[in-house]
């Protein structure tokens, strides 16, 4: 059986400067249960094929990064049965739905299955709105994956597959969502075999700060917090569940091995809330002589971060560490079910920059109801990051993404109506692009005056980041040269500078001269 899995390019505003690729861990997932099953895999992940080529789409404003779909097309397999397509950022929907109709005339006797965290948010709405869809997959993938292959490779019909949704008669029918995978130390390790992870790993491509070849890892699923705003839940549900320590450590250990990787970065969302599983886990990492760089770039809760753990962390070389306080004010935390002390994590961040951590704070600004004096604190919060020595202090607009409450909520309103002109919005509000967002979600605070208010608290803070420590300045323009960042915005400046050809074939090759390149991590000092 052949199966060709695909993530197409990744889509942004028109003029937006800081997003970046990284690789399809997800579909690494599923190449690894399809190949279990004894399927033939072709992995296409067309951003990474191209990491260097942007392309307009001129009909929604966008721009892609990456392969085209007719590079795509060209790319699938002819003998393909099925063709799996990941459909994760609800902004992006208007292009995917574009390109899955694409797919669906090319090969019209595949079946095309869908998933991922928008697919699994609006499943009637998809089906209906992309006719070249046969079927999408809610939540987790896995295992609902691992039976569609059994099923139609015997010729069977998959249409009573828990975990399932699909369109009969034009009727939508939605089957049981799927139990959560708990053992997750059963799944197989992500297949990188079939999609291009040298181009990420060669040009130090991160979803936080580089460390040079960097591999995407994830040690856990699922997250116990129901913040109002988040999708993930919908996807992984509540309940949480590590991973065994020592299995981890062994694909870390595999990883070094085979990729040669000097870092790594873990796309949990809530990795380190168990305290006893961090100390073990850094424990570990010392006692196999691993000593790479890695980050947590996705967001953290506070409750385990103390100075034990965050010197633990430190001494296991944790470079980078993200907190996720989304407000300064109390009174927005209580809106969107944020349940932290602001005091516990600001002192939390002042031992992780004492420990020689880099760390960043998410801030979000116009929440449904939020006042402005709630703004307000929200932006003095991100100026006293600032000055407390938080690397990276970023301000965001809220964001209404389907499945979360507060989406159902302004749904419900009649504030939110699903179509393509509410999924572009969604694109300006989630980058940095530089144009005001489309939308405010707050009745009391307009788009253009959360604009003004994001861009002043942007340039206030991260103009005092550098004044304050003016040593930075010299660190960011040495980052331009080497493998390695501190910072996201050193990292988004790397990856700008990677596109433009002056930069590569004139200035960096004459400056590399005068600096050492690092030393890469090899199997030689790690104890197998």
């Amino acid at each position: 059986m052949h199966i060709s899995l695909i993530r197409f390019a990744l889509v942004a505003p028109l003029g937006d400067i800081g997003s970046e690729a990284t690789p399809p861990i997800g579909l690494a997932y599923l190449s690894a249960v399809a190949k279990k099953k004894g399927a033939i895999v072709t992995g296409i992940d067309a951003s990474g094929m191209n990491l260097n080529k942007s392309f307009k789409i001129p009909e929604y404003k966008l721009q892609g990064n990456g392969l085209e779909l007719k590079e795509v097309l060209n790319l699938i397999n002819p003998q393909t049965e099925i063709i799996g397509i990941s459909s994760m950022f609800s902004h992006e929907w208007p292009y995917i739905r574009d390109c899955i109709n694409s797919t669906k005339e090319k090969f019209p006797n595949a079946k095309i299955i869908v998933g991922g965290e928008h697919a699994t948010a609006l499943p009637e709405y998809n089906l209906k709105d992309c006719k070249g869809i046969d079927y999408i997959v809610t939540g987790e993938g896995e295992e609902t994956w691992s039976q569609i292959i059994s099923k139609i490779k015997d010729k069977e019909s998959i249409d009573d597959l828990d975990g399932i949704a699909y369109l009969k008669d034009g009727k939508f029918i939605k089957n049981k969502f799927r139990e959560r995978i708990k053992h997750i130390d059963e799944l197989p390790w992500p297949d990188w075999d079939n999609f291009k992870i040298e181009p990420y790993l060669d040009n130090a491509v991160s979803f936080g700060p580089g460390s040079g070849r960097n591999m995407p890892i994830m040690a856990s699923r699922g997250c116990p917090y129901e913040c109002t705003f988040c999708s993930n839940p919908l996807m992984y549900g509540r309940r949480y569940y590590l991973r065994q320590i020592d299995d981890l450590i062994n694909q870390i250990k595999f990883y070094i091995m085979k990729y040669k990787i000097t870092g790594l970065q873990f796309y949990d969302l809530t990795a380190i809330i168990r305290k006893d599983w961090v100390i073990e886990f850094c424990k570990k990492l010392k006692e196999n002589n691993i000593s790479l760089d890695w980050s947590l770039p996705s967001g953290t809760r506070s409750e385990a971060l103390d100075l034990e753990v965050l010197k633990a962390l430190a001494q296991a070389n944790l470079k980078y560490l993200v907190y996720a306080p989304e407000s300064g004010s109390k009174e927005s935390l209580k809106l969107i079910k944020k349940k932290i002390k602001l005091s516990h994590m600001t002192q939390s961040i002042k031992y992780a920059i004492s420990q020689g951590i880099s760390v960043r704070t998410n801030l979000i600004i116009g929440f449904p109801n939020e006042r402005r004096i709630d703004l307000y604190k929200t932006l003095y919060q991100q100026i006293k990051f600032a000055i407390m020595g938080v690397e990276d202090v970023p301000t965001y607009y809220f964001n209404a993404y389907p499945g979360t409450e507060l989406f159902n909520m302004l749904h419900k309103e009649g504030k939110i109506v699903i179509n393509d002109e509410y999924f572009l919005s969604l694109a300006s509000l989630s980058h940095y692009n530089l144009y005001p967002n489309n939308i405010s979600y707050n009745d009391s605070i307009g788009r253009y005056e959360l604009y003004i208010y994001r861009m002043l608290g942007m340039i206030i803070s991260y103009s005092l980041s550098y004044i304050l420590r003016p040593k930075r300045i010299l660190r960011t323009i040495k980052s331009f040269f080497t493998s390695k960042s501190e910072s996201v915005v050193e990292q988004r400046l790397k990856d700008m500078l990677r596109r433009s050809n002056v930069f590569q074939n004139t200035i960096k090759p004459f400056v590399e001269k005068f600096i050492s390149k690092p030393t890469k991590v090899t199997e030689s000092n790690v104890i197998i």
